[in-house]
């Protein structure tokens, strides 16, 4: 390079100089410190003893006095064997030393100067040591530190550590690592203008791939850059709480602001800590479970309530997500304080069952007044005015039932709604059910499958509920069949009971959702149903708190089945004739 060209060296370069001879090498670094000392920039040498004395001695004859330099900081001088011990650990250079000691080597003597110009032989030593990983590795940590600290690079190696052909590998990434690089100064084994011309053709081209790699690298690692400021920005600025998990140590590896304001840690105190140590997932069982289920389904959400550093109790929502970054997994949390929304919820839930218990007054009333005109007016014979009595009765009827059940849901969130747990016979609920739905149904003919022979533990109204929400919804959404299909059978660990009809079906996209509160499923183009989506929510909320599980199979334009399961550790068949008894199940009378 030329002086000139030393004096186009611009911030965060990195270049490397490939080198014969120590007078060459001598030449080209006092060039390039002369040229930075000149314009005010502040120099930094970490190399040899013999290399800085000859480039001390080579500056002073360029007019340059180093010893004023050196006393006013501008100019730092340091043997790179004694740098290289102090940032090395186990055989590697360590990141956190090497930013420790080279960046604060940096910082001061960037104090009043607008650039660095920093010398390294830090690299070469470890090469000519042999451990060309760690050398590569420092590169790297050198990279790393240009995001952070400004100036520009001059790493040197001796060709000659270069003379095998094993070494290209390398020999290529060490020149990926830098920005440009300076080829030896000789080539005199060549020994015809033919030779080196074609030398330096192939030369050219390796250089030309070279360049455009490197070129290529330098876009993509901006665009990193850029993308992980981003990336940090919206982690700093999230009003969700965040906290990264190593998946194998279970431990807290960053956290955002936020996170410190919801529990009332300081980062560093989150820092190394696991969930159960900040108050969440205290059950080592759910802990164990919920890590298990991420393994599995790489996303998860639920709910749960903790108490902060100060004493105060909020409710929280956690998403977790696994994922792959590079080599390694991580665990984002994303924790929202969901207090108010909870508290609303409350009070919405309040408020329903106050005015679910205001409502049912008059509405008994206006039943009853309705029954009695009835009665009055079959003495008279008035056809008309019955028929709209039966159609206010039937209304009245569906109000009964909606306010019901926002007395149920009411009751169900605030833990308070009753169940009288007993033995019941199972076969004979479903017969019960059904033949009352039959007699106020002429479009569809109900039939029965029930093979269960078992009497179950639980509420018997509450489980006939669940069957009359499932009946009607099947009649109700298969208008265009005449049939609904009631199957009840049982295996080893449980009681299932199913309800099959043959109308406009579930899409997929909506099984999950299906049996959460309010929840409709609902299509432009198709018809629009009566009911607030509530039914479906008791069911499973009754079905769950009996122990079993509720579910759907279903596609559009193919009907549903909708499922459920009571959980039986026992059970006796009735032909046996043993009267023992054990609970959840009973045997029946023998037959």
């Amino acid at each position: 390079m030329t002086t000139a060209s030393w004096n186009e060296i611009s911030e965060a370069e990195h270049f490397v100089q490939f080198c014969e001879t120590d007078a060459f090498l001598i030449n080209s670094v006092s060039e390039f410190i002369g040229t930075g000392l000149r314009a005010g920039d502040a120099g930094i040498v970490l190399g040899t003893m013999p290399h800085r004395e000859s480039l001390e001695e080579r500056l002073k004859g360029d007019g340059l006095a180093v010893a004023a330099a050196h006393e006013r900081g501008q100019y730092v001088s340091a043997d790179a064997a004694a740098t290289l011990s102090k940032i090395m650990v186990d055989g590697s250079p360590d990141p956190g030393r090497f930013v420790e000691v080279i960046g604060s080597m940096i910082m001061r003597a960037a104090q009043g100067r607008s650039r660095v110009r920093v010398f390294g032989e830090l690299v070469a030593l470890l090469w000519a040591d042999g451990n060309r990983a760690a050398a590569i590795r420092l590169e790297e940590l050198w990279n790393d530190l240009a995001r952070t600290y400004s100036f520009s690079l001059f790493c040197a190696y001796p060709m000659q550590g270069f003379g095998r052909g094993a070494y290209e590998a390398e020999f290529t990434e060490i020149c990926k690592q830098h920005s440009r690089v300076i080829p030896a100064e000789s080539y005199a084994a060549l020994t015809s203008p033919d030779e080196r011309l074609r030398a330096i053709t192939l030369l050219q081209q390796k250089a030309n791939s070279l360049e455009a790699e490197i070129a290529e690298r330098k876009v993509a690692e901006k665009s990193l850059r850029l993308s992980e400021i981003r990336y940090r920005r919206l982690f700093e600025a999230a009003r969700d709480g965040v906290l990264i998990l190593d998946p194998e140590t279970r431990k807290i590896l960053d956290a955002n602001p936020f996170m410190e304001d919801l529990l009332g840690y300081p980062r560093e105190e989150l820092i190394g800590k696991e969930l159960f140590e900040i108050g969440l997932l205290k059950d080592m069982s759910a802990n164990q479970a919920m890590l298990r289920e991420l393994q599995v389904k790489n996303c998860i959400r639920y709910e749960e309530s903790l108490e902060t550093t100060m004493g105060k109790p909020q409710e929280i929502e956690v998403v977790a997500n696994l994922y792959d970054e590079g080599e390694k997994s991580i665990i984002q949390c994303n924790i929202r304080d969901i207090t108010e929304r909870k508290e609303i919820e409350r009070r919405k839930d309040d408020f329903i069952s106050i005015a679910s218990h205001e409502l049912k007054t008059p509405i008994t009333s206006l039943k009853g007044f309705t029954q009695v005109l009835q009665r009055r007016l079959k003495k008279h014979a008035d056809q008309e005015a019955l028929r709209f009595l039966a159609i206010m009765d039937i209304q009245l009827n569906k109000l009964t039932n909606l306010i019901n059940e926002l007395l149920d849901i009411s009751k169900m969130q605030q833990g308070k709604l009753d169940y009288r747990e007993e033995y019941f016979d199972l076969d004979a609920l479903i017969q019960e059910v059904v033949e009352n739905l039959q007699a106020g149904t002429s479009t569809h003919q109900l039939l029965i499958e029930v093979r269960t022979a078992v009497e179950v533990f639980g509420d018997r109204d509450r489980i006939g509920q669940v069957l009359i929400n499932l009946l009607t919804n099947a009649i109700k959404y298969s208008s265009e069949a005449d049939m609904v299909l009631v199957c009840a059978s049982k295996d080893e660990e449980n009681a299932v009971v199913s309800v099959q009809d043959f109308g406009i079906g579930i899409a997929a996209t909506h099984h999950e959702q299906i049996f959460e509160r309010f929840y409709q499923v609902t299509a432009p183009e198709e018809k629009t149903y009566s009911g607030l989506g509530m039914g479906l929510y008791i069911c499973a909320e009754i079905i769950k708190r009996h122990q079993g599980r509720i579910w759907v199979e279903s596609s559009k334009d193919h009907g549903s089945t909708f499922s459920f399961t009571l959980p039986l550790q026992m059970y006796h068949a009735r032909a046996s004739g043993n009267s023992s008894v054990t609970f959840p199940l009973k045997r029946g009378r023998a037959t």
